[in-house]
């Protein structure tokens, strides 16, 4: 019986000092994840179009160069787009769209911060952005305002979809071409 308790509060004392140490070490600051509405647009040979999807934005406050609404700089950050979920006007819209993305071999698009430069109310932000297993270097513009808990989000970058290996739909026998360009737009509240 008296060995047992000795393991008991041995056990427990194991567990108080490795929280003890934790403590006091401290750990990193934790990203959050915060949802970010995502709009894509261009046109075709016949109308113009756009098509939404709801991400996810998770950023880590850092030790780098202050930036509006993170005091303490920004360490890490990055857009996840699940390309499953994209909505377009219609459903023949969706599916060429979904077609032409395939979500079944690239689930996700992402881009990673690597770099920015904070000025003003925002920042430039460099980073690589991957869309079907092509990664290719971007700088973004975004608009950072703090607001309540977080910071609101907002940006925008135009890029050539066949520059990261999507072939544009093409429907009715050819009548129907869609545009190569593209505009990505962004905004959400991010809580750091």
């Amino acid at each position: 019986m008296l060995v047992v308790r000795r393991t008991g509060f041995s056990l427990r004392l194991v567990t108080v000092v490795c929280l003890g140490f934790a403590l006091i070490a401290g750990s990193p600051a934790a990203a959050q994840q915060s949802t970010v509405e995502f709009t894509v647009s261009g046109t075709s040979t016949i109308r113009g179009w756009t098509c939404t999807v709801s991400g996810t934005a998770e950023v880590t406050p850092g030790s780098s160069s202050p930036a509006p609404g993170f005091a303490e700089g920004v360490g890490s950050a990055a857009l996840t787009v699940p390309v499953a979920d994209f909505e377009c006007p219609d459903e023949t819209m969706t599916e060429h769209l979904l077609e032409a993305m395939k979500p079944a071999e690239f689930p996700e698009i992402t881009f990673e911060l690597q770099s920015y430069e904070a000025s003003g109310g925002g920042a430039q932000a460099s980073g690589a952005l991957t869309i079907q297993a092509v990664t290719s270097p971007v700088l973004i513009p975004i608009s950072l305002s703090p607001s309540g808990a977080g910071v609101e989000i907002a940006g925008e970058v135009s890029l050539d979809m066949t520059a990261y290996g999507v072939e544009p739909p093409v429907v009715m026998l050819g009548l129907l071409r869609v545009r190569p360009q593209v505009r990505i737009q962004f905004e959400g509240l991010v809580v750091p």
